[in-house]
């Protein structure tokens, strides 16, 4: 009896410390409390709300599936693991958890939602549809949850009217819901419809001043509109309210080289890496801004580690696995979270990557890097930076070939043309370079660069002679002296 009463005790003082926000106390009570009475489920779940609160997810997981074993017939537990194996990336293990407290209980609202936002992750967006169709039915009423989170599955796949459909039947239905005008500005920016987006995101903001992903995707359509000292305060705000907020800093950083501050863009973006060294594309920002700075040497080291990141993505296919899915409306996630399925830099950074690289005088890893994103998108732009890379390299061969990839895609391109001209008479291929300038030539009589290099042929063509000339008149000159020889014998 002194023992159940003791741990009572434990579990009231932890509820306390719980309302008070005193995650540890509260947690160091309810396993006193716990370890006295280990079969009270009430008290294993209320430690996994604690360690949930205190950010322990894992921990916060096994407690909430600990709770189901000693309530096998309640749904809420399996809700409360779904979420948290959601928010921890297991989404087909959350998926497997809601479904089994939609078992037990039908008409769980948010059970669809999180599985909904599961399936959406795992890029399912037709079983997310059927998920949402079945809680329509499943729900007595229309669930704003549900059409917000589906909304976000229509998004992704740009279909935007039906994603405004669904958000205005979210607010309709729930007008208090957080960041719902949020998601509306972003359709509404994403359809062209910008100056109507800035009206919806103050309103969000008037709502609640302080929701950092909403000042965020604010500054960001500001920064689309070219409204750079607006979207600077934006940020600036965000880092008050958050001051290691890297998408903050990242951004400000931006926009500082837009107008030009290079050594505060420098400053901001040595300040993301200092936070996170794995944020998405801080080393290739540095290396341009140190070459910006007239500090090629040091932009060399950023912009090859950055290559070796990407090269390690690319080589790596398990990296890509999972669709990495914008945060919904049913589950927000960290705005600084970059690990996970979030890549290093995207694909349509790559070719600009290239680029400095170039810059910087390293055309080897400049062409690896955009042989990859030749792959990805084999535009003829890209095969001609390619080629140049290749040819920079001292690589004649992938030049070559390139250059005739280009030509396949663009048969008037004049500078490939000129670069496999370039190559043939650098190999000494004098009739292949003459062939290349001539198709050129018929293309664009005028061009300089091939009118220069067809005087180099000529050139070359008449020392060429010249020497065979020379040789024949050096062997006949041999026979000769050799026949004279014979005859005065």
């Amino acid at each position: 009896m002194s023992d159940w009463m003791d741990a009572q005790s434990h579990a009231d003082r932890a509820l306390e410390m719980y309302e008070r926000g005193r995650w540890a106390e509260a947690e160091a009570e309810l396993r006193k409390a716990i370890l006295l009475n280990p079969d009270q489920a009430e008290w294993h779940f209320n430690l996994g709300l604690t360690l949930e609160a205190s950010g322990r997810d894992t921990d916060a997981l096994a407690c909430y599936e600990r709770t189901f074993e000693l309530m096998p017939d309640q749904a809420e537990p399996l809700l409360a693991a779904g979420v948290v194996a959601n928010r921890l990336a297991q989404y087909p293990r959350a998926i497997d958890l809601l479904d089994r407290a939609l078992t037990i209980e039908p008409k769980l609202e948010s059970a669809y939602a999180h599985k909904i936002d599961c399936q959406i992750r795992l890029a399912l967006h037709e079983e997310a549809e059927t998920t949402f169709y079945l809680a329509q039915n499943a729900l007595e009423d229309p669930s704003a949850q549900c059409f917000a989170v589906m909304a976000e599955s229509l998004i992704l796949r740009k279909q935007f009217d039906r994603a405004e459909w669904c958000l205005k039947e979210a607010l309709r239905l729930e007008p208090s819901m957080p960041r719902l005008r949020a998601r509306l500005a972003c359709v509404s920016h994403a359809t062209g419809k910008s100056e109507r987006a800035v009206q919806l995101y103050l309103r969000e903001l008037r709502d609640d001043p302080g929701d950092i992903q909403t000042i965020l995707e604010y500054g960001q359509l500001l920064l689309d509109l070219e409204r750079l000292p607006e979207a600077a305060e934006k940020f600036r705000r965000v880092l008050e309210i958050e001051p290691a907020n890297l998408i903050a800093h990242f951004e400000l950083g931006r926009i500082a080289m837009v107008g030009r501050r290079y050594e505060q863009a420098h400053l901001e973006f040595e300040l993301v890496l200092k936070l996170d060294s794995g944020y998405p594309a801080v080393r290739m920002m540095i290396g341009q801004v140190l070459l910006l700075r007239g500090r090629p040497q040091e932009a060399r080291t950023y912009l090859l580690e950055e290559c070796q990141r990407v090269r390690a993505r690319l080589d790596d296919p398990g990296i890509k696995e999972g669709p990495a899915a914008p945060p919904t409306s049913a589950a927000p996630v960290d705005n600084n979270d970059v690990s996970g399925q979030r890549p290093d830099l995207s694909d349509d950074d790559l070719p600009q990557l290239a680029a400095l690289l170039l810059e910087a005088d390293e055309p080897g890893p400049a062409a690896q890097i955009l042989e990859a994103a030749v792959k990805l998108n084999p535009t003829a732009d890209l095969l001609r930076q390619l080629a140049l890379a290749h040819f920079r390299a001292g690589d004649l061969t992938g030049g070559r070939l390139a250059s005739r990839r280009v030509l396949k895609l663009d048969p008037a391109c004049v500078r490939s043309m000129h670069n496999l001209a370039l190559a043939a008479l650098q190999i000494d291929r004098l009739r292949i370079a003459s062939g290349w300038i001539k198709r050129g030539l018929r293309v664009d009589h005028h061009d300089d660069g091939l009118r220069r290099l067809r005087m180099r042929v000529w050139i070359a063509l008449l020392k060429k002679r010249a020497q065979r000339a020379l040789e024949r008149g050096i062997l006949i000159t041999r026979y000769w002296v050799w026949a004279l020889s014979r005859a005065t014998r």
